[in-house]
């Protein structure tokens, strides 16, 4: 039993977590650049930039709800909280990239 009181599933759960947490790094590297514009079309006005902001973050949310829900429905508890942690952790770490550069600029 683990501390989240379901079984973890063993080997299967590690080599899934492993999956999911690359996966999930390679999504937000990807949403960055689609709410930023960079990738797919380029948005021209503010209403464009707002939309892929806001489909971006759609797209996230989505993602990491499903995976909330679904982990634990699997049995998966190492899958879970590495997806927790790498959809939490992965856009902060961006973010913080993308400022850093600019202020070296």
């Amino acid at each position: 039993m683990s501390s989240f009181g379901v079984r973890s599933g063993g080997r299967a759960d590690r080599r899934v977590a492993v999956g999911v947490g690359a996966g999930n790094v390679v999504l937000c590297c990807v949403l960055l650049l689609v709410a930023i514009g960079a990738l797919f079309v380029e948005p021209t006005t503010r209403a464009e930039e707002t939309a892929a902001g806001q489909l971006a973050g759609r797209i996230h949310g989505s993602w990491f709800l499903g995976g909330l829900v679904l982990f634990p429905v699997l049995r998966m508890t190492r899958t879970w909280v590495v997806h927790l942690a790498t959809m939490i952790v992965t856009p902060v770490v961006l973010f913080a990239l993308v400022v850093l550069s600019a202020v070296a600029l």
